[in-house]
């Protein structure tokens, strides 16, 4: 029972981990403390494990000579057991279980006696040659990059080292738990207690669990140090970039050097497409003689056209995938190549600030398509393990021929090849451009951080400054102001704008965590408090420098002038802002649309909102327009919003094989919601096609409504032409109707015919 809960166990943890581990393939590496933190873990598990397996081992020899003493014990015991049998009085079953206790005895016995032969060096990922460590006089960017790559690599390693060490810590608790019951019911039937029914078989599978103990324990051992090893070579590496920083070198030599390997790898890829290419379009037309040979016959039934055609669909669903993927690796060399020339400029200091910031903008966008591409990678995976699984199955049915067989195992081996061949490749070579782009969005921010703002005064001399400083600007009844009053009353104001921003903010944040209050609420309350500050650290800015309110009267026609003609509007913005703030219409990240412009509010201000795009832009939209204008709020109540993918498919199509499909590929996409269900409709008998219409529903916060139906097309492209239903082009039939010979001849004779009244007429005048 104990041996069955652990098979299961385990297996479920293979099937998972895979999927985990993936989804990891674009972390950074492990953080130091995590590391040490799961060695000091695994340490204190195996150091709990260990009386426990003392115990159970102390009444068994491990040494390599007893070990063989007892496989040839074991072997004199399996030629004689029959016999014994019989004479202990075993019935069948017990025989069919003493036997295979014995045998698999024997085999863990042997097994463990491998184990110790061997060195056990298993899952060592990225084991890194420490003697290439040197100290390099002017290590250069090349081998800082490689350093870090290397140590994101041995951290992925330890990722699965980890899980390893882990399942085989559940195997072996299992496993002492199974030897603990053994013990327990052979102790309490030596006392007179239950009786057991085969006392020797019981003997000899408790031999068998302290067996598996040891080969546990031994596993554990030499993987907790290869996973050991492996941490002192992330450490060492570490230490080795800490000594790189100050002394790295980037010559224009090794700029061209690396974008001319990328650009060798770029040809080699061009041509592997152009060959791929080559590749589809013969399977494409073998995939056409099939569908022809196959003719009205349906394809779900197997026959010999029917899995020749399965299998050349799936052939041609491998190069298409082919040519994809080749074509995704060649654009991201080509944006290696460039982000190899920002690196460059970025070491050189040869890049402007505005430069800088986009950037990092940039790569910090690509970053994330990144990301979602190997998510989408992810699950075209799935798809292709649920096509392979799908044929397996057809394989089981009985009956049939040899032939069906063969093409029926051709097309999971073309499906397997899309996994090895494409799959694998996307895991590889995306996960390589998100690092190199991560180290570029990191020298980025490290060039924003270390620039300056450097002023210099060169045309006056220390004498010219001051004097400018004390220059009297206007006076008054026992005040002056001069430049340097002016500039010191200034530079408080904006003191008092970081103050009143500070105390503002203070405020919005005790009221969201101590009160509660909505985020568009706390906003409205802090700009009012703002302006409440800002406008009485002013005051006491000017009291500071003795500048009397009076000096500034001759500044209030102008500012009610201004107000009346120049100002109004941002009156009205502002006036608008406050209504909009506590009627609250919306709120900070509602998808909204008006005027046209539809986007996600970011930021609802005191004069003016923004809404961010989905182009990325950032629209600045005066407050009064909101209340002036008609506002969709789309996620006010709701975060669903219903997509509509329009298909057509040709005249003759199984139109309930077509709904089926489309149901099918639209249910499977991980973005597509499963409450409202999706569903189709046959919509209309079209021109040139018959139309289908799809209904589904997705997420407006984590989803694209746009990026979701061109998936859906790309699968349903690739099922249609698996399943040989045709997607139609705009056609029209034209009907040429010939006249009637005779009816033209008489026409021409009535033609041909005199005039008689003009004749009488001309007579008449004679």
């Amino acid at each position: 029972m104990f041996k069955k809960i652990a098979l299961i166990i385990f297996s479920l943890l293979i099937i998972i981990f895979p999927a985990c581990s993936f989804g990891a393939e674009t972390n950074q590496e492990m953080d130091a403390n995590y590391i040490t933190r799961m060695q000091n873990e695994i340490s204190a598990d195996i150091s709990k494990l260990q009386v426990s397996i003392e115990k159970e081992l102390a009444e068994i020899k491990l040494t390599s000579t007893d070990i063989q003493t007892r496989i040839a014990e074991l072997a004199v015991l399996s030629e004689s057991v029959s016999e014994d049998m019989a004479a202990w009085g075993y019935n069948e079953e017990q025989r069919e279980k003493h036997l295979r206790v014995l045998s698999e005895l024997s085999i863990a016995y042997s097994a463990y006696e491998a184990l110790l032969q061997s060195a056990a060096n298993l899952h060592t990922a990225g084991q890194f040659d420490l003697e290439t460590l040197a100290d390099i006089e002017s290590p250069d960017i090349n081998s800082s990059y490689a350093t870090r790559l290397e140590i994101l690599k041995i951290s992925r390693g330890l990722a699965v080292q980890l899980f390893y060490i882990q399942s085989r810590l559940h195997k072996l608790k299992i496993e002492l738990a199974e030897a603990a019951q053994l013990q327990k019911e052979l102790k309490e039937a030596q006392e007179g207690g239950k009786a057991l029914d085969t006392p020797r078989t019981h003997v000899l599978d408790l031999e068998e669990s302290r067996i598996n103990i040891a080969i546990s324990r031994v596993q554990i051992r030499d993987l907790k140090a290869a996973f050991d090893k492996n941490v002192s070579t992330i450490r060492v590496l570490r230490r080795r970039l800490e000594d790189m920083q100050g002394k790295l070198t980037f010559s224009q030599k090794i700029l061209d050097a690396n974008l001319s390997k990328i650009q060798e790898r770029i040809t080699e890829l061009t041509e592997e497409l152009e060959t791929a290419r080559k590749a589809l379009d013969s399977a494409n037309t073998s995939l056409m003689k099939a569908r022809s040979s196959l003719g009205s016959a349906d394809v779900n039934i197997l026959t010999n056209a029917s899995a020749s055609y399965q299998a050349r669909s799936a052939r041609v669903s491998y190069w298409g995938y082919m040519v994809s993927m080749l074509d995704d690796e060649i654009d991201i060399r080509r944006e290696e190549q460039e982000i190899w020339r920002k690196r460059y400029r970025l070491f050189h200091d040869e890049a402007s600030g505005e430069e800088i910031w986009q950037i990092r903008d940039e790569s910090a966008s690509r970053i994330a398509e990144l990301q979602r591409q190997l998510e989408g990678v992810r699950t075209m995976e799935s798809t292709i393990i649920r096509n392979i699984e799908s044929i397996e199955k057809s394989l089981k049915t009985e009956g049939l021929s040899s032939t069906i067989q063969q093409y029926l195992i051709q097309a999971a081996d073309n499906q397997r090849k899309i996994i090895s061949g494409v799959v694998n490749r996307y895991a590889t070579f995306i996960p390589e451009a998100i690092f190199l782009m991560r180290r570029l969005n990191t020298e980025a921010n490290d060039n924003l951080s270390a620039l300056k703002v450097a002023e210099k005064v060169t045309s006056f001399s220390k004498e010219t400054v001051m004097g400018f400083l004390d220059t009297e600007l206007w006076n008054g009844e026992g005040y002056s102001v001069t430049v340097s009053k002016l500039i010191i009353a200034i530079l408080v104001f904006l003191s008092s704008f970081f103050l009143s921003s500070w105390g503002s903010n203070w405020i919005k944040r005790r009221m969201i965590n101590r009160f509660k209050a909505s985020v568009t609420a706390a906003n409205g309350v802090q700009r009012i408090v703002f302006y409440i500050l800002w406008v009485a650290f002013a005051l006491i800015a000017l009291n500071i420098v003795k500048i009397p309110l009076t000096a500034f009267a001759f500044l209030g026609g102008a500012f009610a002038l201004g107000i009346g003609f120049g100002m109004q509007n941002i009156f009205n913005n502002l006036i608008s802002g406050f209504i909009v703030i506590f009627s609250r219409p919306f709120k900070v990240n509602d998808i909204v649309d008006v005027l046209g412009v539809q986007g996600t509010v970011s930021d609802i201000g005191s004069r003016s909102t923004i809404i961010k795009t989905w182009d990325g832009f950032d629209v600045i939209m005066p407050n009064k327009n909101f209340l002036e204008n008609t506002v969709t709020n789309w996620t006010k109540s709701d975060l669903r919003k219903r997509e509509i993918l329009k298909v057509g498919v040709a005249y003759g199509s199984d139109t309930r094989q077509v709904e089926k499909l489309l149901l099918e590929v639209t249910k499977s996409h991980s973005q597509v919601l499963k409450n409202p269900a999706p569903f189709i409709i046959f919509r209309d008998f079209g021109d040139n096609s018959l139309d289908f219409e799809i209904y589904y529903w997705i997420e407006l916060r984590t989803s694209s409504g746009m990026k979701v139906s061109s998936d859906l097309r790309h699968h349903i492209a690739v099922i249609f032409a698996r399943e040989g239903i045709e997607i139609p082009f705009p056609q029209r039939d034209i009907h040429i109707i010939e006249n009637n010979p005779s009816s033209n001849v008489e026409k021409l004779e009535e033609k041909k015919q005199p005039d008689d009244s003009k004749d009488i007429k001309e007579v008449d005048n004679a």
